[in-house]
């Protein structure tokens, strides 16, 4: 079906003109919001329009096909064959609908079946709102766009400005709290590491939100799983599923990297062909190592720089490929030799009865280095840092520690896979969207002229 409109706007402007600011301002406050509602409203107006119109016609049930399928009267379940109707008038008041553009009203008709005397608003089956929704799922996704960045309170006024109509906090609480959030996909995903952060849960409780990412083979992070209430254990299965592994000894990941807790060291290393420590963890954790030994200051600050200088092996910039054999060779032989170094520095902590120390070293062996052999065998460049995830969780944390608290564990599982979807893999969070709003491209408007009229 197709319909013209006609928009005319009155534009007064001072003798003395007005400047850019003030001519946007009112485009906005006038053309995007008001007329915007007030083209919605003619649009549904004319479309339901034709759609009764067809209905009521004497025209065939090919004329209506794709309209006018209804539940029979008294018979739960049961769909109604007939496709004769009669128009039975229109609602008393109009039908006010909040969405993302501001609030709507719909004229509402109805039609009764001349079969089973079912009568219904075929308008309301058409735009998908049901006999007694208030708002619109557009309105939804602006809900959860202005919650996953800041407060149910201060959302409140955001969401107006944005343009939609007002949405109370209870209202955006409990969309948010129905709303299921997809993880990213993690075919595409190289490389892998976790992290926690801590919460004030409801009531007087600490929690834990943990993180599980996913980085392509440039290192653009992929939000993989987000957990409350859940150990490592846990989460470690439900990685390997997504992964569509299940076994230990099948994986999908070239290397995961970890910043050293022994929880995520023992249940989710294994989901990835090596497992790589953080080299900025690993000498800035040796000081406490010592310090549990009781080492000398000095000696700690001594030994903790020393290590960073081992564990700094750098890869080379240039393209894999285009490196020479001899080079790689080279850059073999300095890991090795840095290895070599490691073990005799645990060797000589051991002698000095700092325990602890040789201990943390040894237990590190073998994953310091498990960056640079994955690129002297394939050419990938894995993180050897968590850094990535860290400034991840930081972000997480300004939600869910300063802007909210008291959180249920699905609460903020909801919250956070929220800022992160949004914020790392937009591809999807827009994906999502396209198919919750039922956007099919069913609807196109064109601007066909915009003049003025006289001077």
């Amino acid at each position: 079906m197709e319909m013209w409109l006609d928009i005319s706007l009155n534009v007064n402007i001072a003798e003395s003109g007005a400047n850019l600011n003030e001519i946007c301002n009112e485009v906005r406050e006038i053309v995007a919001s008001k007329v915007a509602v007030r083209v919605t409203e003619e649009i549904i107006e004319g479309m339901q329009e034709c759609i009764r119109g067809n209905l009521i016609s004497s025209s065939g049930r090919v004329a209506k096909k794709g309209f006018g399928g209804h539940e029979q009267k008294g018979m739960e379940g049961a769909r109604c064959r007939f496709r004769v109707f009669k128009g039975e008038g229109f609602r008393k008041n109009l039908r006010q609908v909040k969405t993302d553009l501001g609030e709507v009203g719909i004229h509402v008709g109805y039609v009764s079946c001349c079969g089973c005397g079912k009568k219904y608003a075929p308008i309301l089956d058409v735009l998908n709102i049901g006999a007694y929704a208030g708002h619109s799922t557009g309105l939804e996704r602006v809900v959860s766009e202005v919650i996953s960045s800041t407060s149910y309170a201060r959302g409140e006024d955001e969401i107006e400005a944005r343009g939609s109509a007002p949405v109370p906090r209870s209202s955006a609480h409990r969309w948010v709290a129905d709303r299921v959030i997809p993880d990213s996909e993690p075919e595409k995903c190289v490389s892998g590491m976790a992290d926690g952060t801590g919460f004030k849960q409801w009531p007087r409780k600490k929690g834990n939100l943990r993180v599980v990412i996913g980085l392509d083979a440039a290192g653009k992070p992929y939000p993989l799983g987000t957990y409350a209430g859940q150990d490592w254990k846990e989460i470690g299965e439900d990685i390997r599923k997504k992964l569509k592994t299940g076994k230990r000894d099948e994986v999908q990941l070239k290397l995961f990297a970890m910043d050293g807790e022994p929880a995520i060291d023992i249940h989710l290393a294994d989901v990835a062909e090596h497992a790589q420590r953080c080299i900025w963890h690993f000498p800035r954790e040796l000081k406490y190592a010592m310090w549990e030994d009781e080492a000398p200051l000095n000696e700690k600050i001594s030994a903790s720089n020393k290590m960073a200088g081992l564990v700094g092996v750098e890869i080379p910039e240039e393209d894999w490929q285009k490196v020479k054999p001899e080079d790689k060779e080279t850059i073999r032989n300095k890991v090795t030799e840095s290895e070599r170094k490691i073990m005799d520095m645990a060797e000589e902590f051991r002698k000095k009865g700092y325990t602890n120390a040789a201990t943390y070293i040894e237990n590190a062996s073998g994953k310091i280095f498990e960056n640079v052999y994955l690129w002297l065998e394939t050419g990938i460049i894995s993180p050897r840092t968590t850094s990535i995830l860290e400034g991840i969780m930081k972000e997480l944390g300004r939600r869910v520690k300063k802007l909210g608290w008291n959180w249920s564990d699905s609460g903020i599982v909801r919250i956070a896979k929220m800022v992160l979807l949004r914020r790392y893999d937009n591809a999807k969070w827009e994906d999502y969207w396209k198919q919750t709003l039922g956007l099919q491209g069913r609807c196109k408007i064109s601007i066909m002229n915009i003049s003025r009229v006289g001077a």
